[in-house]
């Protein structure tokens, strides 16, 4: 099948995939375009969309990734104008398919009293939460739980920050206070980020085997209702700057979380 007008229903509802979150939403579905994100998807089980999207360029191209796409999606040609109009990119790679969404409903039973998560609460950068996203698993931390008015994981934007990594990490939407009683009825030990010096200082103690760190808005931090849920606040010493971007912080949190006593 080749389709080459943008009035075409099929390209028409894939396009709100990539431009609405409501249709994200609404769908369950999000969209991603690029030969390594496609594969990557496919090869982490994902379930993939009926289509996929590929024009004659990048089918010569990425033969590897095309290839795989075939064994779970109908194949659709499309033109160059096409792939633009898919796109959120000024030089699109030509190859396109539709995901599940990844979010899972945080349950007390799959949460054990050892694992390790960062809760984003109203960040608004699609490339911070992606960033952060990646950092987690490249340190290690499989969980992340963001609040509903954090910006869209599934944009565009944050799906390329990730690099692939949103495949391989546990990526959770909920409500901060709820999340946070389920966590604290495992066991789990809350900490907030904070710009507070009376709070307890990064790299002078060790974060609990089991824990949570709750990262704040990039203008704001986090609420006072956050800090108020947890048990502890923690502090990054800085000598010069009077904060940092919050991928940054997120990324030093991290890095003591999962490396104690180095």
């Amino acid at each position: 099948m080749e389709l080459t007008s943008r009035k075409n229903p099929i390209i028409k509802e894939y396009r709100a995939l990539l431009t609405d979150k409501k249709a994200r939403r609404e769908k369950g579905m999000f969209l991603l375009e690029g030969a390594r994100l496609c594969k990557e998807a496919a090869i982490s089980g994902c379930e993939l969309s009926e289509y996929a999207f590929v024009t004659p360029r990048s089918a010569e191209k990425y033969p590897e990734a095309v290839e795989l796409l075939r064994q779970f999606c109908k194949i659709i040609t499309v033109n160059e104008d096409i792939a633009g109009f898919l796109s959120d990119t000024k030089t699109p790679q030509g190859i396109f398919v539709g995901v599940r969404s990844l979010d899972k409903i945080l349950k007390l039973s799959k949460i054990d009293s050892g694992d390790r998560f960062i809760i984003l609460e109203n960040l608004q950068d699609s490339g911070n939460i992606g960033t952060i996203i990646r950092t987690c698993d490249a340190l290690g931390v499989r969980n992340i739980i963001l609040t509903p008015d954090c910006a869209d994981v599934f944009s565009p934007k944050t799906i390329r920050s990730t690099m692939g990594s949103v495949f391989r990490v546990n990526i959770y939407i909920e409500q901060l206070a709820p999340a946070v009683r389920l966590l604290k009825e495992k066991g789990i030990t809350i900490y907030a980020a904070e710009l507070n010096e009376d709070a307890d200082r990064l790299g002078e103690f060790q974060f609990e085997k089991g824990c949570a760190v709750m990262i704040g808005n990039e203008g704001n931090g986090l609420t006072k209702e956050a800090i108020a849920l947890s048990d502890h606040s923690v502090y990054i010493p800085m000598e010069g700057a009077e904060s940092l971007n919050a991928s940054v912080a997120a990324s030093i949190i991290m890095w003591e979380m999962t490396h104690p006593g180095k």
